[in-house]
Parts: structure tokens; sequence; C-alpha cells
């Protein structure tokens, strides 16, 4: 299964005292080589560095950076096609912003992990099926900050529970009032416009290509056996098999309302089976994948 991180470029191990993610393999002209660095401040949310780096012409220079855990981003759509958004102040631009939920990664969290606990605290949603749209830098000039972004569709409302001093309003909002929105200045938190593009680059896509993992009681309950059979009947090429974990693993393959009507009704199954959360990966297409059946 592809993990969310492996259509990244493969990168080596960071250097010992080296805060930053780990760079690529390739060897990169503009890279620059960290010399030594230090701590300059440690808050309870903002941990500053300052490092001396090598430059390419080999002269050196001071870079300061704020090492951040990494957060994600959430797209909640309900079954009308609304999205939830909120408003939240924002004390550093002394104003509420209209936002997707969004929230940082806790120590041992996947990115996925946070996604699913903070829709939960934030909008009062699980989701059962996690699309993962891709990844986004909001400020690389100065910080590690990495956000994943996710479609949640298949939402079950349970109740917000937002953490203490913590305080927004939950709104619906169509695609089109967001473009009216970012429009006329009254949506301008980058994160949210960049979801937002490439939410609706995903939504009208002709053709999709994905690796799915579904979790739940879906081995030894005619999981594989079902799925090939509505493929097949969506027209839908790729594969499935039994997967690490006690999960099922498909790669599916084919027009975007076929993918799609095959994935909703992935969330049920066969009768036997019970899904807790399917996760779908982009992945590249494949000219050779033809028909659907089960995989070794």
């Amino acid at each position: 299964m592809t993990s969310a991180g492996d259509d990244r470029p493969p990168s080596r191990p960071p250097r010992a005292g080296d805060s930053r993610p780990a760079a690529p393999t390739d060897d990169d002209p503009l890279q620059e080589t960290r010399l030594s660095g230090a701590q300059v401040y440690r808050g309870k949310l903002l941990d500053v560095r300052q490092d001396r780096v090598r430059l390419p012409d080999g002269g050196e220079a001071l870079r300061e950076y704020v090492v951040h855990p990494g957060a994600v981003l959430m797209i909640p759509e309900l079954p009308d096609g609304r999205l939830v958004v909120e408003r939240q102040f924002r004390y550093p631009p002394n104003r509420a912003f209209l936002e997707f939920p969004a929230g940082k990664l806790d120590p041992g969290e996947t990115a996925l992990m946070t996604a699913r606990r903070e829709l939960v605290e934030e909008a009062g949603y699980a989701a059962a099926e996690w699309t993962r749209l891709g990844v986004v830098h909001p400020v690389v000039s100065y910080s590690t900050e990495a956000i994943d972004l996710y479609l949640a569709r298949g939402l079950t409302q349970v109740g917000s529970r937002l953490d203490a001093g913590e305080f927004l309003e939950l709104l619906t909002c169509s695609e089109d009032e967001l473009y009216d929105a970012l429009d006329s200045g009254r949506l301008t938190d980058a994160k949210t416009i960049a979801a937002l593009a490439l939410y609706s680059r995903w939504r009208v896509a002709p053709a999709r290509s994905c690796r799915v993992r579904i979790t739940g009681i879906v081995q030894g309950v005619g999981y594989r056996d079902w799925m090939v059979a509505a493929a097949q009947d969506a027209g839908v090429d790729g594969w499935v098999r039994n997967g690490h974990d006690a999960a099922v693993e498909a790669r599916i393959q084919g027009p975007r309302d076929a993918c799609d009507r095959l994935l909703e009704r992935c969330r049920r199954g066969p009768h036997a089976a019970q899904v807790d959360t399917i996760v779908v990966e982009r992945s590249l297409p494949e000219a050779d994948l033809a028909g659907f059946a089960r995989h070794p």
C-alpha cells in the first residue's frame, strides 16, 4: 500500500542535529549544506533555529527558520456536495478567517491519525472515506511546515470536542460560494485556497488512478470476490488482495464517475463486512491494467 509520503522524492537520512526534513538523494546544484546550528528560541508553539550553511559557490551564510511538526487540513464533503468550513480568530493578523478544519500533528501521529482526530474535535464529524489530495509547504522561506490535504467523505455527525480556549463557527458552503469568497477577498487563508484548488481538480478529473486500503471486518467475509464483481460491473480496471493488519488493498483505474461509484459501494461492501475506513491514495496511471481480478 502506498503511504502518504510515497509520492515525495526519496531522501537520505538527515545529518545529526539537523531538524529539517531529509534532503533528496539526487545531487542538486542549488543545495545548501548545513555546517552548524543552534536553537535560539523555544516557546509553546515556536521552535526557532539559526544555522550556518555553505552556499553552492562555496561561501557561507546564516539561515533562520521555524521547526514545525507538520499539519493536516481536511475538506469535509457532505452528501449534498456542500463543504464544511469554519470561521476562526487568528491573533497575529487580528481577525477571523474562513478556513477548512486543520491541525498540527501530535507526537507519534501519522497525518491520517491527526486528520481523523481533528475532524471530530473541530467539526464534529467522523469520515468513512479519506482521499489524500496532496501536500503543500505554506512558508518555504522560514519554516519546515508541510500540510497534508485530505478530502473526507461518508460523514457521520458525532459532535465536536473543542479544546479549552478554542472558539470557532462552523459553516457549510458550496464550491462556488468558496470561489466567490476568494474573489471578494473574504477567503485569504493560503492552505484553504490551495486545498480548494486541489479539490476542484480532483472533482472534475476525467479519470481516476489510485490505490485503496479498506480496514474493518473485511477479510474472510468475501470482500475480494464481492469487489471483483462490483468493479467489473462498474467497468473499472485493477486488482484486489488481502493486505497486512487484516486490511483489503486494491488498485483501481478508470473513468471518474465509475471509480467514485465503486468507492462509495466499497464503504458498505458485502453483507457480512463491517467497513471502518477507506483510504485513497492517488497514483500514476498504469497502461497495462486491463480488467479487474483478485491479486495473489
